[in-house]
């Protein structure tokens, strides 16, 4: 080699490209091998000894690509395989009480060969020398369960414990199967008593867990089998209030169907677990579902109502629907059904089903949002007893506002008010609902199902509008339908196919039935539920409100089509045919003095002393012409009951038929029966013994409290005419009697002083000054009751009326609505006005106080009439000394009382007796105080 080879670096690449200086000569071909015939089997050479089966592993039957792991031997303790992965037939008996297994020729397994026929695989040290014996590994992660198991045992050796009882893997995950659907096996059993599991075998493990993990799932599937069992005892033998709320039982139906269906779907995935974390899973999304359902299901039984039902149950779903997004279409539906039996209430209630059997048994309870009070007949009194309806607030829903839970409850009033007088009308008969499309409440999740319910709602509207404006013009047509119980029988049928309350297969539950639950709805939605994502096109289709919001939406467009029918078929038959407004024009003349031919005639015969008495006298024939009562005159006093029908016969009826404002039919109609409306007529008042004592004095404030007016509505009207309005004008009429008697009383102290026998003269004289004063007192008073306190209150109501009437003549529903919302509302408007004046006269609660200081004020007024009658002839006997205290008493309650207006502040002296009308007629409401004008009048110019 020449020198520039020895500088050469063996490490670089600068001299790979040339040629090498070694040369190798090319190797001359070998000759053929000469052939040796002599040879008996020419590959008895390559031939290999033959060996046992088990033994033989030829190199082109070596799977170097296998699909499973070797399995590992058994160990002494265990009689089966206890490898976690373990082959292909560990499962082969797993759960075999639950669902039978099927051969699948898809599955995976079926490709692979025969465990029997697949020989098991070897090194390539034991294929060059057969006696070759593999070593034990010396990693723990690569000795299988048996490596795992003998560590665990070292550990509880060092520690001085016994080793772990290990048991068959395949009966521990069969009981623990068993145990996660809520049944008992050889290691858990069901404790009745305490109403959970108990484990029956202790201190055991499964070879290859640890005690920890297995504790951790014991625990976990623990917990979820007790929920399923408390769950499975509550849907078979629900509790006995059940048969009094139809919600709870309809929830214990559902919570059967979820039961069912969940064991069966559990059931099929149970063929392929083989592992404890494989049963872990399965019960993981299981066991969120069952949770919740344990959850709702034990606030839901601490309810006392189907509203306290309904709102827990919607309340908790809400909650669980944030928390488990996978489960808001499964937790829609338990709301959905939970709320059928109210919705089904609610649709009876308002008319859109016509079942009376079931609401009346329903009412009958008392255990909806509508109770019944039934006024039977008194003493005095004959025919069917009154029934009324009240409405009950704790016994809505809380998804329901408190506006429209009212609508709901007075539409379903009017509805029985039309069905007690109207039965043929379009919106209480089958025929025409039946046409008008039959809508039901249901609830709607989706926006788009929510504005199908509008659009169908209003249609619904259009179709019912045409109906009864047919009937009003008197060309509705009746089509007959199946009776209401045949109706019933055939949709019993249909509809409780899954659940028949009263049949023998659910006698003891719900569950029985399985068939049925097979095909439930829950089937679809638990089994997207168990999907670990759902499909995006799932999540655009269910968007919508949350879920007491759906439900509102859901039922709102229908029952306000629903309402706004019936409130104005109730109002137009109250108007058009049962004369609504003259029956309440009739008490604002009589009752309310508002006539002035009555209230004249009225006086005279009650206090003009210059009539005929009525008095039975001996050898003198009472005439009945020009007679009176003359208090004030006299000094018997009461007078006879016979007195009082000379006195006072015919008065109501002359002035009633001598006005020009009734119609000729109507005077005509009436006259033949001899009877006002209503049977308007005098009556005595029944008193207790301390009044009846006050009305003995003639000279006293209360002496004719004994008389009344007595009316009595047509059933009809009793719905806006009510026992409480007819008080509070008995009320009114009492006080406006004795402020008739107060200015008949200061018109004679007038005609005192004006008498040629007066002793008056100066008009400084204490009698004209305390005559004078009075006057002025008791007229602007009477003065403010009758213009103020009556005029102005009864106009404002007049003009209600006279618009609603004006809006039924048009034919315009949508404007009498607008104008009276509904007949219940305007009933709570009615007593509303009565009310007011109640409140004008310092006759409510807030008064009593002004109340007793005017009773004073006019007591010391009639106390002064019999002395400033004698001084009207002549005759003072020294009473100028009476009459100064007298007068001085007047004049400090007088200064008291307007001192007491004074006082009153603006909005204090407003009535807020709009509490039953609401806000709907509150802009008609003067908002200057009554008591203003009242001030005004008395002190003008600051007398006081």
């Amino acid at each position: 080699m020449d020198q520039y080879d020895h500088e050469l670096d063996p490490f670089s690449s600068e001299s790979l490209w040339r040629l090498s200086k070694f040369s190798i000569e090319a190797l001359q071909p070998l000759e053929s091998l000469p052939w040796n015939i002599s040879l008996s089997d020419p590959t008895s050479c390559l031939q290999i000894p033959k060996q046992a089966t088990d033994q033989v592993d030829p190199v082109w039957k070596l799977d170097l690509f296998p699909i499973g792991l070797e399995p590992t031997e058994p160990t002494a303790e265990s009689s089966i395989d206890p490898s976690v992965d373990g082959s292909s037939d560990a499962s082969g008996g797993l759960l075999n009480d639950i669902s039978s297994e099927e051969d699948d020729f898809w599955h995976p397994d079926s490709t692979q060969e025969d465990a029997v026929q697949h020989i098991p695989q070897k090194s390539w040290e034991k294929y060059h020398d057969r006696p070759f014996q593999e070593p034990m590994s010396a990693y723990v992660s690569e000795s299988g369960a048996q490596g795992f198991d003998a560590v665990l045992a070292l550990q509880r050796a060092t520690r001085g414990q016994s080793a772990h009882r290990i048991v068959r893997t395949e009966v521990f995950m069969r009981s623990l199967l068993r145990l996660g659907l809520g049944w008992s096996s050889a290691f858990f059993r069901w404790d009745p008593l305490n109403s959970q599991f108990k484990r029956e075998v202790k201190d055991f493990r499964v070879s290859g867990i640890s005690s920890l993990a297995l504790e951790n799932v014991i625990e976990y599937v623990l917990h979820i089998g007790t929920l399923m069992q408390r769950m499975r005892t509550f849907a078979q033998d629900p509790p006995a209030k059940c048969k009094e709320l139809p919600a709870l039982y309809t929830l214990s139906g559902t919570t059967a169907a979820i039961i069912f269906i969940l064991e069966q779907q559990i059931s099929d995935h149970s063929k392929d677990v083989v592992s404890l974390l494989q049963i872990q899973a399965l019960f993981h999304r299981c066991g969120d579902l069952v949770g919740a359902l344990a959850a709702i299901v034990g606030a839901a039984q601490r309810s006392i109502s189907d509203a306290q039902v309904i709102s827990t149950v919607m309340e908790r779903a809400a909650s669980f629907t944030q928390r488990f997004s996978w489960m808001e279409n499964l937790f829609h539906e338990i709301v959905i059904r939970v709320t059928q039996p109210w919705f089904k209430f609610v649709e009876n209630w308002v008319g859109l089903r016509s079942e009376e059997t079931a609401l009346s048994q329903v009412l009958a309870s008392g255990r909806s949002f509508v109770r019944l009070e039934i006024d039977e007949p008194g003493k005095y009194k004959t025919g069917p007893p009154r029934v009324d309806h009240l409405y009950q607030a704790q016994h809505m829903p809380s998804f329901i506002p408190a506006d429209q839970a009212r609508s709901i409850f007075e539409s379903g009033c009017s509805l029985q008010l039309l069905r007690s007088s109207h039965p043929d009308h379009p919106i209480a008969r089958r025929d025409v609902l039946s046409r008008s499309g039959g809508i039901q409440l249901h609830c709607a999740t989706t926006w788009a199902d929510i504005e199908k319910i509008q659009t169908k709602a209003q249609e619904y509207e259009l179709s019912l509008r045409a109906e009864i404006e047919k009937y009003h013009r008197g060309n509705s047509s009746r089509t007959h339908l199946p009776s209401e119980d045949t109706a019933q029988t055939v949709d019993i049928g249909k509809t409780f196919e899954l659940f028949d309350i009263d049949g023998e297969e659910t006698i003891h539950g719900p569950i029985k039935n399985s068939t049925a639950l097979s095909r439930d709805t829950f089937h679809e939605l638990i089994g997207k539920a168990r999907k670990i994502e759902p499909g995006l096109n799932d999540q655009m289709d269910s968007l919508g409100p949350e879920l007491a919001s759906s439900l509102h939406l859901s039922i709102a467009p229908i029952l306000a089509s629903q309402a706004l029918l019936i409130d104005y078929s109730c109002l137009h038959h109250l108007f058009k045919e049962h004369r609504l407004r003259h029956h309440l024009s009739l008490q604002w003349r009589f009752q309310l003095l508002g006539e002035g031919s009555f209230v004249s005639r009225l006086s005279n015969s009650l206090f003009d002393p210059d009539m005929e008495s009525g008095e039975r006298r001996a050898g003198k024939i009472r005439s009945g012409v020009d007679t009176g009562l003359r208090l004030g005159s006299r000094d018997t006093w009461p007078p006879a009951s016979s007195e009082l029908r000379l006195v006072l016969i015919g008065l109501l009826g002359d002035c009633y038929f001598g006005t020009g404002s009734t119609d000729d039919s109507e005077k005509s109609h009436i006259r033949q029966d001899n009877e006002l409306p209503g049977g308007l007529s005098f009556g005595i008042r029944e008193l207790s013994d301390e009044d009846i004592d006050r009305c003995r004095n003639p000279n006293a404030i209360e002496a004719l409290d004994f008389l009344r007016l007595q009316y009595t509505p047509p059933r009809v009207l009793e719905s806006i005419i009510t026992t409480r309005s007819l008080n509070k004008y008995d009320q009114l009429f009492k006080h406006l009697l004795r402020l008739l008697r107060m200015v008949s009383a200061v018109k004679g102290l007038v005609r005192d002083s004006t008498s040629r026998e007066s002793l008056s003269g100066d008009v400084r004289n204490v009698f004209q000054k305390f005559r004078v004063d009075a006057q002025h007192f008791v007229l602007a008073f009477s003065d403010y009751c009758f213009h103020i306190g009556i005029g102005s209150i009864w106009q404002r109501f007049q003009e209600t009326l006279a618009k609603i009437e004006r809006c039924i003549n048009r034919g315009d529903i949508d404007g009498t609505i607008e104008a009276a919302h509904s007949a219940p509302r305007l009933r709570d408007y009615h007593e509303d006005i009565l009310d007011q004046m109640l409140f004008a006269f310092f006759l409510s609660k807030r008064h009593a106080q002004a109340a007793k200081l005017l009773e004073s004020i006019f007591g010391n007024i009639l106390a002064f009439g019999p002395l400033s009658s004698a001084d009207g002839k002549g005759y003072r006997c020294e009473s100028e000394g009476a009459v100064s205290d007298l007068y001085q008493n007047f004049r400090k309650q007088t200064s008291a009382f307007v001192g007491y207006l004074r006082s009153m502040e603006s909005g204090k002296a407003t009535s807020k007796s709009m509490a039953k009308s609401g806000t709907f007629f509150s802009s008609r409401t003067d908002p200057t105080s009554v008591f203003e004008h009242l001030r005004v009048r008395l002190d003008m110019k600051a007398y006081y």
